[in-house]
């Protein structure tokens, strides 16, 4: 833990605040943009048009959808405020008392997915849309780089002053004008409304004719693009705070019944109950894949190799033990030790002729036409790969208990 500034820490507030935020939105906030995004906070705030003439108003400002950039940028900047004030976490369903939760909660949460989703799937949580950008990645300023795009598409595009482009930025204009001329119900006029919606929804589609045109098309892409991303990542922020909790409690209850996997009464109540073939085949199998389990062949060097592994692990056990086969004592020796061999084959009292010929025969191994030389060298071959097939296997045994299904 690092203790320098800890106490300063713990002695002044944090004061959390989008303020980055709202910085990269401001750099984008240009031309056109700027009337759209007042449209947009003029709408939000006022408490005179109904919640159905706040919705036609958006979906004549959506006709293309793409120039409506101070919607979305406004609701960038209201969904990052929400995040920090923890209002888009998921409440708890089992005591209305519980709110969604704190900022510092959330992050906790997600600070605990990550490495609960890692050790149960073996990949980051991101792979799943569930890593820290996935929740908090907008006040972390992923999305910076869109904004630039969308200043820099704007500059150019305002740069060549279309006529479109006034011609927009004036119809928007006059809907601030007119909401804010509304000083209560009564002075809202159905005819006047509509008239500017309409003029609105002319101006949009004529702005984008022109900027569908090879001149300005590269532009309108971005545009695009930068829309699609932010809006995204906007869904996909308040999807995952908004199901942060049942999320993070499967996730627990998971590693919680996996935890109880070493109790071996525990571990057979949940195999003789689990329904679930996997779930049996997990608590079933614990023990015999835990037997299996070896850290001495875990591949610590980093080499991928089996055959390494194997060969290290014939070194520490010297093996091949036996390498002459000329030596008949020695092969003979090996054999008594064979686990292959000795339930099957009786040694005590038999020559070293005698014990290696009913090897053979027991391993099937050809002695046709083969001196006790012969049979000896095929013998101790056999032998000698035995052993190191024994290793081979018992390391796939190990990489199999040890590897995420």
């Amino acid at each position: 833990m690092i203790r320098q500034g800890l106490k300063s820490l713990a002695e002044t507030s944090a004061n959390f605040s989008n303020q980055g935020v709202q910085n990269a939105i401001a750099e984008a906030n240009t031309g056109f943009v700027i009337k759209t995004k007042t449209l947009a906070e003029v709408v939000d705030a006022n408490e005179i048009l109904t919640e159905s003439q706040k919705n036609d108003l958006n979906d004549s400002m959506e006709v293309q959808s793409y120039l409506n950039v101070g919607r979305y940028l406004a609701d960038l900047n209201s969904h990052t405020a929400d995040m920090l004030l923890g209002l888009l976490g998921e409440g708890n369903s089992d005591d209305d008392d519980i709110t969604a939760g704190t900022f510092l909660e959330q992050l906790g949460m997600v600070d605990g997915i990550q490495g609960s989703y890692l050790y149960l799937y073996g990949v980051e949580a991101s792979t799943a849309d569930r890593g820290v950008d996935e929740h908090f990645g907008s006040l972390r300023g992923i999305l910076n780089s869109d904004l630039q795009t969308i200043k820099q598409a704007v500059a150019a595009i305002s740069s060549v002053t279309l006529a479109q482009d006034t011609a927009y930025q004036a119809a928007t204009q006059a809907l601030i004008d007119y909401i804010n001329t509304l000083a209560d119900s009564t002075a809202f006029d159905e005819s006047t409304f509509n008239s500017l919606l309409s003029a609105l929804e002319t101006a949009a589609n004529n702005f984008n004719t022109v900027l569908s045109g090879a001149t300005y098309s590269a532009q309108r892409a971005k545009l695009i693009a930068a829309r699609a991303a932010i809006k995204d990542q906007i869904t996909l922020e308040a999807t995952n705070l908004g199901s942060i909790r049942s999320y993070s409690t499967v996730l627990t209850r998971y590693m919680g019944f996996q935890g109880l996997a070493e109790n071996d009464g525990i571990r057979e109540i949940i195999a003789k109950t689990a329904q679930t073939t996997a779930w049996r085949d997990y608590y079933e199998n614990y023990e015999n894949r835990s037997d299996q389990l070896n850290a001495k062949y875990e591949n610590v060097v980093g080499d991928s190799e089996n055959s390494t592994i194997i060969d290290n692990e014939m070194r520490i056990r010297g093996l091949p033990n036996v390498t002459d086969y000329t030596n008949l004592q020695a092969v003979a020796d090996k054999a008594s030790r064979d686990t292959r061999l000795i339930t099957t084959v009786s040694f005590p009292g038999r020559s070293i002729a005698e014990v290696i010929r009913r090897s053979c025969e027991q391993l099937r191994i050809n002695i046709t036409g083969r001196d006790v030389y012969g049979q000896s060298q095929a013998l101790l071959e056999n032998m000698n790969n035995h052993d190191r097939d024994t290793i081979k296997l018992e390391l796939e045994n190990h990489q199999r208990a040890n590897t995420l299904s």
